[in-house]
């Protein structure tokens, strides 16, 4: 069955493009990201919301210039002076891109920002921010409301929220103690019903490549799907580290085989290697070989 998890498979890594930065915006043609977020929230400041909002639904009406690639346009929250103003407007555009809204903090909020994309000219998902305590404890109501795609940890603005550190000492991880349960609790809830996973590239030193290799690793590891990259730079180690290796294909491949022999002479299971293969493990080989970009059958 498809749902967004396996519709969007195949977008491993998303660049944040701040549209009011030439020198960034410049950059979109060629970027190596299989998604574009362009940004309302944090990289506009209050004296040029309302221009960077008309610039973004100009940029919408000309595709080619994201080049196929999946466009995703993040608002500001209800709770600003811009929030209900971008997604009125948003939703009045033809163009094919995802919502995605920060700071959610309960399902009534979830509801009402649905509520007003469905005011629009066309359906698109919204791809949620889980980033509050508060979201953390609404977070099965938040995900399981019909018409959210994705979810995303935003660990910095949640370990502000509650008071926590972020990083652990070494820098290329989160602090366990207090950010190890969120991070595990969005990964399952974004499995349990069916929606894409992203997790961010910024940490202190960003800079340091291994360090941040590390720290994507970390997001691949737990079910995530996908990584938002602070920088252009950080664009390679997240399609690599997000993609299934080629020896991870080829089992997903050799699995998908035996088990839809099995199936076809009427068998619940099949084995591979002296390993019992069944359907949950069949459904996790087909999703490694759609994240691979690799051909699945129906």
């Amino acid at each position: 069955m498809s749902n967004a998890r396996t519709r969007y498979a195949g977008m491993k890594s998303i660049l944040e493009a701040p549209i009011m930065n030439e020198k960034y915006w410049s950059k979109v043609p060629t970027a190596q990201a299989d998604g574009i977020m362009m940004d309302l929230e944090d990289s506009a400041t209050p004296d040029n919301k309302v221009e960077a909002r008309q610039r973004i639904l100009a940029a919408l009406d000309q595709p080619e210039y994201f080049g196929g690639r999946t466009q995703i346009v993040r608002v500001n929250n209800l709770d600003t002076p811009w929030g209900r103003d971008d997604l009125e407007a948003l939703s009045q555009s033809d163009a094919d891109f995802i919502i995605c809204y920060p700071k959610m903090t309960s399902r009534a909020e979830t509801d009402e920002v649905l509520r007003i994309m469905s005011g629009g000219k066309r359906e698109r998902g919204l791809y949620v921010m889980i980033e509050t305590a508060r979201a953390m404890i609404e977070l099965d109501r938040i995900a399981s409301a019909d018409g959210v795609v994705g979810l995303h940890f935003g660990y910095v603005d949640y370990a502000a929220d509650v008071g926590s550190a972020a990083f652990s000492e070494a820098g290329d991880d989160l602090y366990a103690p207090s950010n190890y349960y969120a991070r595990t609790k969005i990964a399952v809830a974004a499995a349990a019903y069916g929606l894409f996973a992203t997790g961010g590239s910024l940490i202190p030193e960003f800079r340091d490549l291994a360090k941040v290799e590390n720290f994507i690793r970390g997001w691949a590891k737990l079910g995530y799907t996908a990584c938002i990259g602070l920088a252009p730079s950080h664009l390679e180690v997240i399609n690599r580290v997000m993609t299934p290796t080629d020896t991870e294909v080829e089992a997903a491949k050799a699995l998908c085989t035996a088990y839809e022999a099995a199936v076809a002479k009427g068998d619940p299971a099949a084995v591979v290697n002296g390993k019992v293969i069944t359907n949950p493990d069949y459904r996790v080989a087909k999703l490694t070989l759609m994240r691979a970009g690799a051909p699945v059958a129906a």
